[in-house]
């Protein structure tokens, strides 16, 4: 009987949202074989067989009354609702003034939304693939009123970050689930299929000054490392793992260290920026946890169960033990994950490469140390990004890619043609920064309606006549 008490009507009356793509529910009229839905007095309506559908293209900043009529097979109506009404909010204030989409090739543009984060602006948003914004975050709710997001879940909800705080939250920006203060979070946390939580956590600790450092720098000085971390929907830590433990101090990138000596000579007490991690990504089938060390230009690949480093990839320099004979030349990459190949793909930003090139790269390799580089695409010199970045293999095989700081997002196909560009700029001029992007069918993943047979009755007073021991429920996706 709970089937029946759940028809009622979605979005409740008067609801607010910051979104023009909105899912419609009502409650089933016995016997309508179609619905009508009005808006604003019949300025314009839809058709549904269902008793539910996603309706998207409202206007930003207007209050709109609903209605649904149930029509039977032979056109006539059965009965109408009362109106309910809802409002959509006005755009950010912070909107960028320009949202552009530069090309698009619509039989090869895969389907859906783009949703990303314009983290210069410090909050996220999605847009349709004319660029037309679709949602964005209210930050009330996160810290220092920013949320970047980096993950759209399959049960609707979007997870992200915030200065030092890792979220679940749904479209309304409402919180499902908070880091605690006792972790510094940042550029990466990620949902597992276990409803778990994997993030990134900085830690201090105090080491040597590496050899590249003069006598009259202090002996002993702050690194800055990172863990990596695994909880549970209650915050208890599952699994953690640190680049303290299994890293050597012997292993550090020597430009890194000039840098620091830089800061010190500048004045204050400046932390050695070791690792910079800034990326997390658990492959559940494989069992391993890759992870993005930045700043020692490596990709690591480890072993849940025990915790073990399987391989490193990237530059020999910084590393102790060599494991491939191709370091394949990445630096200062971003965002690694596994595609559904099960290889590797992530940004290669390029940073003091000759010439400085970014550029997307997926590798495969196998347990005896063998790698190959199977797909690259290297984007034009205007979109090199020393920071930041972003890779998705998308369902089509296309490439979706955030080009961090310079405000473009592109998907390309195999053959490395670009089918859809975005160029986000505010004033025409300064370029919007992209951490991350990720194409989604919808804002509604998983919504359904359902059909009950053999129902009579109204609204008040809804029954079903029972010709067998069985109830026949109808449920639609």
């Amino acid at each position: 009987m709970s089937f029946v008490f759940g028809q009622n009507f979605i979005p409740e009356n008067n609801f607010q949202f910051n979104q023009t793509q909105i899912f419609f529910k009502w409650p089933q009229i016995n016997k309508a074989s179609n619905y009508i839905i009005h808006f604003n007095d019949d300025e314009f309506f839809f058709e549904s067989e269902l008793n539910s559908t996603i309706i998207e293209g409202f206007n930003w900043g207007q209050t709109y009354s609903w209605d649904v009529c149930g029509i039977d097979q032979y056109d006539e109506i059965i009965r109408c609702y009362d109106e309910n009404y809802f409002t959509i909010n006005n755009l950010h204030e912070n909107y960028p003034s320009n949202v552009t989409v530069l090309e698009i090739d619509e039989n090869q543009y895969q389907d859906g939304i783009t949703l990303l984060d314009y983290e210069s602006l410090n909050f996220s948003t999605a847009v349709d693939k004319f660029g037309s914004p679709v949602w964005f975050s209210n930050n009330d709710n996160f810290s220092l009123n920013r949320i970047l997001a980096t993950q759209f879940l399959e049960n609707g909800n979007i997870v992200g970050f915030a200065p030092g705080v890792g979220y679940e939250f749904n479209l309304n920006s409402d919180i499902l689930f908070e880091t605690s203060n006792d972790f510094d979070i940042h550029h990466s946390i990620q949902k597992t299929k276990k409803d778990t939580y994997f993030f990134i956590d900085a830690e201090i600790q105090q080491h040597p000054c590496p050899e590249e450092c003069d006598p009259e720098y202090p002996d002993i000085i702050s690194w800055l490392g990172d863990r990596f971390i695994e909880v549970d929907s209650l915050g208890n830590i599952l699994w953690e793992w640190s680049t303290f433990d299994y890293l050597s101090i012997d292993e550090y990138n020597p430009k890194w260290v000039e840098i620091w000596m830089a800061q010190w000579d500048f004045g204050g007490n400046p932390t050695f920026d070791w690792t910079h991690s800034n990326s997390v990504y658990y492959d559940e089938d494989l069992d391993i946890i890759f992870i993005s060390i930045r700043n020692l230009s490596r990709i690591t690949a480890i072993d849940y169960n025990t915790k073990q480093i399987i391989w490193n990839m990237g530059v020999p320099d910084f590393m102790e033990t060599v494991y491939f004979d191709d370091s394949f030349d990445f630096s200062h990459q971003h965002s690694v994950q596994v595609t559904n190949d099960k290889n590797i793909i992530f940004f290669d930003n390029g940073r003091d490469k000759v010439p400085e090139l970014s550029r997307c790269i997926e590798i495969s390799y196998n347990e005896n140390f063998e790698a190959e580089l199977i797909w690259e695409h290297v984007l034009s010199p205007e979109m090199l990004t020393l920071s930041r970045g972003e890779c998705d293999r998308l369902n089509n095989d296309n490439t979706l890619i955030s080009a961090g700081r310079t405000g473009n997002v592109v998907e390309v196909n195999h053959d490395n043609e670009i089918v859809w560009h975005l160029s986000v700029k505010e004033n025409n001029v300064i370029p919007v920064t992209v951490y991350r992007s990720e194409r989604i069918k919808s804002l509604y993943p998983n919504v359904f309606s359902f059909k009950i047979n053999n129902l009579f009755g109204s609204l008040d007073d809804y029954q079903i006549e029972l010709n067998s021991d069985n109830i026949n429920i109808d449920i639609y996706n």
